[in-house]
């Protein structure tokens, strides 16, 4: 699990990269921003057919969750997340949209605070991995096509 900020930076380039690597090997250009530009980390093309999207990634090394933006519209980038086993390890990829994403971990946080009636209301937003394997490898979702 990355620790430092610089660890915490790097994991999360590596996901972008894996992500953009992956894209291009699929014909597709795919464009990182290097943390420029707001909610979205790779912009991405479809030479065959002139659409584009904007992707946003999110990228963990163990562990069981992801955490989000607090606001999340139906109008933002699909979510790509990177998950990493262990450092050695090769990539696996969930592609959601940002409509499921806000459904999905909606729920998740107000279910946690349902089993937990004496924690505070206002609790992060995340996702369970367990969650979004049904997205594993779901490229379509990102409309390029």
């Amino acid at each position: 699990m990355a620790k430092s900020q610089q660890e915490k930076i790097l994991l999360g380039l590596s996901g972008e990269f894996a992500v953009a690597s992956y894209l291009c090997l699929q014909g597709y250009v795919a464009s990182l921003t290097l943390k420029n530009y707001p909610k979205v980390d790779i912009f991405v093309f479809n030479p065959r057919n002139d659409r584009n999207r904007a992707i946003q990634v999110k990228t963990k090394l163990g562990g069981r969750e992801y955490f989000l933006p607090e606001n999340i519209s139906d109008t933002d980038p699909s979510f790509v997340f990177v998950e990493f086993a262990t450092k050695d390890s090769l990539p696996e990829f969930f592609v959601v949209s940002a409509k499921r994403v806000a459904e999905i971990s909606e729920w998740e946080r107000q279910s946690w605070i349902n089993a937990h009636p004496n924690a505070k209301k206002e609790q992060p937003r995340m996702i369970s991995l367990s969650r979004i394997r049904e997205f594993k490898d779901q490229w379509q979702n990102l409309g390029l096509d």
